[in-house]
Formats: structure tokens, C-alpha cells, sequence
């Protein structure tokens, strides 16, 4: 009995000593700053970060008190305030602990002698001088330490950045005066020499089984050659311009500082090739084309000079094609190729049929500022059925177009921009059965609208020139309606109408434009709202048809998953129509 009135009074002795050595509680009050400053603050003042400590007791909060004011000058120093006067209160009442500090920051030190210079071997360097031109602190700026630290820093990246491996700062200095609230700022930055880039070596497997690159083609994806000045964005460009190619899975681009010779530094490239066959099957469904399936293959290496053939082939209720296409890289591989195609084509819309052979040949070349430029010769042959009229044509059909393509993502786009213009024709002196020239220009444009919104605006034009119109065959006749171009209507069902059957026949001039409003509702989800206007004509001054509606969008990893609900409103009754398309935006 006495064992257990022993234990039962240690129990309470225990219980009761937890009690009082329970955790205090803090609420801290600063005034007199604000903004980055406070913020500050309230990362030096130790007892801000340490008032939910489940161990704090009074003796530490006295003495986190006693350390506060000291804190708070250090905090403000920053900033540029070297003076303050601080006013310290801790107060206990109803078992909380209440610490304040009333702030007066005080005459701020400003930046009164300024002396930024560069010296060494390329002093006259005009990214060095534009850094100095534009450091951070200027004479009569508050002197706040976080402007001249990113000032520094920026010669620093810099030279990093531009291979000037010896570059260093021998003065950097701040002498602050106190009593004049001034202070002055020596900065001297030595460039040392410029390094240059050395041998470019390529690492490839040497695993018989795995696909082998020439290095005389690899090296046309470097936008440098050894002796070049060294720059970390031109190893960042041939990085993603290896990895981009499709060719590799992985790429490791590095310099080999260890083995510099004469100021050049040697470049090493470890590659690990992809499979050579590449094998694709997919299923789908588009209101333009019905149920769809896809198959394709590819070989990645049909020579070790970047050679590639691949075929694909797409089935659909409305829409089927045979496509194999052989691709030669040329001078620039990234941009610039020889491409053979053949292909077989079966359309059968609403308003026509029509299948289609062509055998032909595309050289690309890139032009500078984004643009890509195809010249083609393709060989055409269709049997087509448009209305009543029916007929076969045999072309020969050269062409040039120009396209660029500028997004922050090509999947789901912020900003970006498509563009192309195309020209294409032929005559009976090639061997064609008409004759005609065609143009058509097409673009689209999405920008941001405040932080959830953007804005899409889309516009397809093109005209025609025939000899003889029912010569032309229905792929290169004027068709619109459908999910990409005016919503509402059913895939190629606007166009001019044969007075005596009234079906669509197509037209000899196209003007269609489209804007779009979307709202992300949450991370994956948003809403839409459009309008579609525009036609297939055989005279400018005939109407346009209009439609309008919502729609409701997913993000996936392949793109945006549209579902709009359009009216036809040029129509009697406004019928609608359901519209699904998949895929990236741009």
C-alpha cells in the first residue's frame, strides 16, 4: 500500500511539473517598416523565429528580448539604414507574452562617390561596359547592400558566362560615413584574357548493336568551331539542339578545363543513341474525321549521316492517308533538309470525294529570324467527284512557302505565333492538265489576358487564279466549316453552290478569321468563348457565314482536349453542332 501511495505521488509530482513547464506563448508586433524591409526583419529577430518553440520558457524569451534591438539594426544595415532608433516592450498579461518594437529607421545612408571600372585584356568589351553603364546603385541612391551584391554578381556571370576563366575583382569595397549619411562605392573588375573553344570531341557507344554517327555530322548541329570565343549559351544550344534532333536519348555536353591548351578549351559530347526503329499506333476521334487510327514506324538510322525513313498511315471515316517520307539533313540538320514523299490520299467529306497519288521532292532551308523557307515539285494525280462534276487531273506542281513558328510551348501556348504563306501552280507547258496559281496565307496568335486568361485569334486566306475551274481538282479547291475553321458547321460543307443542284462545289477564294476567349478554371480545366466568321467564295462580295459558342478544355501531356458547343447563326434556327478536337495549340 505504501509502494503505491509513493508511486501515485510521483505520478502527480510529474503531471503537475509538466504543467507548469508547459510551453509560453509569444506574439511579436514590429512598426515603422514595411514591405522587403519588415520582411527583413522578421528574418533576423530571433524570437519571430522561435515563438512556436514548444520548449520556450521565460528566461529564453528574455533573453531573445534582450538580443532583439541589436537584430533589428543588423536587419535594417541592408537596406541602407545605419541609425535607427528602436524602442523595445515585452509585456505579459493573460498568460501571453506580448514583445513589440517600435522602429524609427532614421536618415538612410545615400551612395555619394561612385567608381566602377573595368580593366584587363578586354576592358573595351561592350557587354562589360553596359554592365557598368548600368550597375544597380547609382550616385544619390539609398545604399541598399542587395543592389550592389546583384551588380557584382552580374560581371561575375558574365564572364563565367563569355570565358573569362581569370576574370576577378581586385578592389571591391564600401566605406560608409556615418556621420555625413554617405557612403562610397569602389568597384574594379579585371576581365583577364578570353578563352576560346578547343577540339570538339563526340562519345558514342561502341556497342555494334547500337546506331554510330559520323562526327563531321554532328558537328553541323555546333553553332561554333574551335577557336571561337567561349560562350556556355553556344554548349547550352548544341545540348538541346542534339537532344531536340530525336536521334539521341540522352546528351551530355561538358568541358574538359583539365585539359585547356593555349587558352582553348577542349569540348567532350557523351551520347547515348535511341533505338534505331521507332514503332507508333494510336486511336482517336475528331468530329471532322469520325473514328481515327494511326500507324507508323520510322528508322532513325538508315545512314550514319542522319538519313531517316519513315512511313505513317491514318484511317478514318471521312479521312485515310499513306505517307512515307524520306529525310536527308543538309547543311544545318536542326532546320535544313532534302525530303522525298509519297503518299496516297482518300478524302470523302460531305460535299465531295476525291483520292489522290503524288510523288514528290522539298528542299528547306532556314532564312534568319525564325523562317523557314520550302521549295517543293510534287507529281499529282486525283480522281475527284465534286456536286455533279467529276474528273481526273495529272500535275506537275512546284511551290514555295515560308513558315515560323514562336510559342513557350507548342503544346499548350501562352505566347506564340504560327505563320505561313504558301504559292503553288501550274500550266499545261509542265505537263498539267490546267492551269492555275494559287496563294494562301495563314496565322494564328495567342497572348496572354491577365494571369488565367488568353486570347486566340486565327485568320485563313487564299485565292485563286483558274484557267478553267472545273479542271481543278477538289484538294485544291476552297472548302471552310468544321472544328479548325468555322464552328457551327460540318467539316468542308461552305462554299459556293451550283445554282442547278445546289450542292457545294468549292471555291476559287478563302477568307476565314476566328477569336477565342479562354479562362483557366482550375490546373487542368478552362472554359471558352468564340466566334468564327468567313467563307469559301467565288466573289468577295458574297456573305459570310457566322457562328458562335463555348467550349470546355483539359490539359494532357499531348495537348488540349477541346470540346465546343457552336451555333450556327447565319442558318434559320441557329442549329448547333457538337465539335471535339485533340491536340497541341500551335
Amino acid at each position: 500500500m505504501t509502494k503505491f501511495i509513493k508511486t501515485l505521488l510521483v505520478v502527480i509530482c510529474l503531471t503537475g511539473s509538466g504543467a507548469v513547464l508547459a510551453a509560453e506563448t509569444v506574439e511579436v508586433g514590429i512598426d515603422g517598416v514595411e514591405g522587403r524591409v519588415l520582411d527583413n526583419v522578421r528574418e533576423f529577430l530571433s524570437i519571430e523565429q522561435q515563438k512556436s518553440d514548444p520548449d520556450l520558457n521565460e528566461a529564453r524569451i528574455r533573453r531573445l528580448h534582450r538580443n532583439a534591438s541589436e537584430e533589428i539594426k543588423q536587419a535594417l544595415e541592408p537596406f541602407g539604414y545605419y541609425d535607427p532608433s528602436i524602442r523595445a516592450e515585452l509585456t505579459r498579461e493573460n498568460e501571453i507574452w506580448r514583445a513589440n518594437y517600435h522602429i524609427d529607421p532614421g536618415t538612410p545612408v545615400r551612395v555619394e562617390n561612385i567608381d566602377i571600372r573595368v580593366i584587363g585584356e578586354d576592358e573595351k568589351d561592350e557587354e562589360f561596359q553596359k554592365l557598368a553603364r548600368d550597375f544597380p546603385l547609382r550616385k544619390g541612391d539609398i545604399l541598399e547592400h542587395g543592389r550592389y551584391e546583384s551588380g557584382k554578381r552580374a560581371f561575375q556571370a558574365l564572364a563565367a558566362e563569355r570565358g573569362y576563366l581569370n576574370a576577378h575583382l581586385p578592389r571591391h569595397e564600401i566605406k560608409v560615413r556615418l556621420e555625413q549619411h554617405a557612403a562610397d562605392i569602389t568597384l574594379h573588375f579585371d576581365t583577364g584574357p578570353r578563352y576560346r573553344f578547343g577540339k570538339i570531341t563526340f562519345i558514342q557507344p561502341s556497342d555494334p548493336e547500337k546506331s554510330y554517327y559520323d562526327p563531321e555530322f554532328l558537328a553541323r548541329y555546333s553553332l561554333f568551331k574551335p577557336g571561337d570565343p567561349y560562350s556556355t549559351a553556344r554548349l547550352f544550344e548544341l545540348q538541346n539542339a542534339l537532344s531536340d534532333s530525336d536521334y539521341f536519348a540522352s546528351v551530355e555536353v561538358k568541358t574538359r578545363r583539365d585539359q585547356i591548351q593555349d587558352r582553348e578549351i577542349p569540348v567532350e559530347v557523351t551520347l547515348e543513341p535511341r533505338n534505331k526503329h521507332r514503332y507508333l499506333a494510336g486511336i482517336g476521334y475528331g468530329t471532322d474525321t469520325g473514328a481515327r487510327g494511326t500507324l507508323g514506324w520510322e528508322n532513325r538510322h538508315v545512314t550514319d549521316s542522319g538519313h531517316l525513313l519513315r512511313a505513317d498511315l491514318r484511317l478514318s471515316e471521312i479521312k485515310s492517308n499513306f505517307i512515307a517520307r524520306y529525310r536527308i539533313p543538309t547543311r544545318n540538320p536542326r532546320t535544313d533538309r532534302i525530303e522525298f514523299i509519297s503518299s496516297w490520299l482518300y478524302n470523302n467529306p460531305v460535299t465531295s470525294k476525291s483520292e489522290t497519288l503524288l510523288v514528290g521532292a522539298s528542299h528547306t532551308v532556314f532564312r534568319g529570324s525564325g523562317w523557314l523557307e520550302t521549295m517543293y515539285l510534287n507529281y499529282q494525280m486525283e480522281n475527284f467527284t465534286v456536286g455533279d462534276q467529276s474528273g481526273q487531273s495529272n500535275m506537275l506542281l512546284p511551290g514555295i512557302s515560308w513558315s515560323r513558328v514562336d510559342a513557350d510551348s507548342r503544346i499548350y501556348t501562352r505566347h506564340g505565333t504560327r505563320l505561313l504563306l504558301d504559292i503553288k501552280g501550274t500550266d499545261p507547258l509542265l505537263g498539267s492538265n490546267t492551269r492555275f496559281l494559287q496563294v494562301r496565307a495563314q496565322g494564328k496568335l495567342i497572348r496572354p489576358l491577365g494571369e488565367k486568361g488568353r486570347v486566340i485569334l486565327r485568320g485563313d486566306a487564299g485565292v485563286s487564279y483558274v484557267g478553267e475551274f472545273a479542271k481543278l481538282p477538289a484538294s485544291l479547291r476552297f472548302f471552310t466549316g468544321g472544328d479548325q475553321t468555322i464552328r457551327g458547321y460540318g467539316y468542308n460543307t461552305l462554299g459556293p453552290i451550283d445554282p442547278r443542284t445546289g450542292k457545294v462545289v468549292g471555291g476559287e477564294q478563302l477568307l476565314v478569321g476566328s477569336a477565342e476567349y479562354e479562362y483557366s478554371l482550375t490546373e487542368k480545366w478552362s472554359g471558352a468563348v468564340f466566334f468564327d466568321v468567313g467563307n469559301a467564295l467565288d466573289d468577295w462580295r458574297q456573305k459570310f457565314k457566322k457562328g458562335t459558342g463555348v467550349g470546355a478544355r483539359w490539359k494532357t501531356p499531348i495537348g488540349l482536349v477541346r470540346v465546343d458547343v457552336a451555333w450556327a447563326i447565319s442558318e434559320p434556327g441557329d442549329p448547333w453542332k457538337f465539335h471535339l478536337v485533340i491536340g497541341p495549340d500551335l
